[in-house]
């Protein structure tokens, strides 16, 4: 066996040796992502939720609000894993003799692998379930609220209908048809739930 050969086996008994701090590592990696990425959709959801949700149809609002609630969860659920597999399983036994020893890396490696494994499918179902609820807050219907409806009387008349607003001095209601008055002479105009007189 040539030199060359024998540094490449030392080197792979090496890295065999050091196969379950490098698995925690990258699962220190992944713990770090995560609870950025979980803290920072915290904030997002608490300082712009209201704002970004306010105008949606009440359906789509109560969809995307599950779909931020699934993805927080999915989020937590993969930075639990990943915080396992960086800190290992509490409590393992593990046999102080050489084979024991390798036994219980192995064993170790592969739990630690499938977590991580674990973590990753959970964070892209996490961030798909959140880039649905930024399209439903995007491209959701928004509600357009009613417009209230008002008696408004005048010195000599009155009408009833919906407030459609103000122009050119005039208040414009929405009855059977548009109609509009001066303001100036408006006596009252008051909140009224249907325009049928009592």
């Amino acid at each position: 066996m040539s030199i060359e050969h024998k540094r490449w086996a030392q080197y792979a008994q090496k890295l065999r040796l050091e196969q379950l701090p490098t698995a925690r590592k990258q699962a220190e990696v992944w713990r770090t992502g995560l609870t950025g990425m979980t803290t920072l959709l915290g904030i997002v959801l608490v300082v712009k939720g209201h704002e970004t949700i306010g105008d949606l149809a009440s359906w789509t609002r109560v969809t995307v609000a599950v779909l931020l609630v699934m993805t927080f969860g999915g989020l937590l659920t993969a930075t639990v894993l990943a915080v396992r597999a960086a800190a290992g399983t509490p409590g393992a036994e593990i046999l102080l003799t050489g084979e024991g020893l390798r036994e219980w890396t192995r064993h170790e490696v592969k739990i630690v692998a499938r977590r991580i494994w674990c973590a990753a499918l959970l964070t892209f179902v996490a961030l798909s379930l959140l880039v649905a609820a930024l399209g439903f807050t995007w491209f959701g219907p928004v509600s357009h609220p009613e417009k209230p409806t008002v008696r408004v009387v005048t010195r000599g008349d009155s009408m009833c209908g919906e407030l459609v607003g103000t122009a050119d001095g005039n208040v414009v209601v929405k009855g059977e048809s548009l109609k509009e008055t001066p303001i100036s002479r408006i006596v009252s105009i008051e909140p009224v739930k249907s325009c049928s007189r009592p």
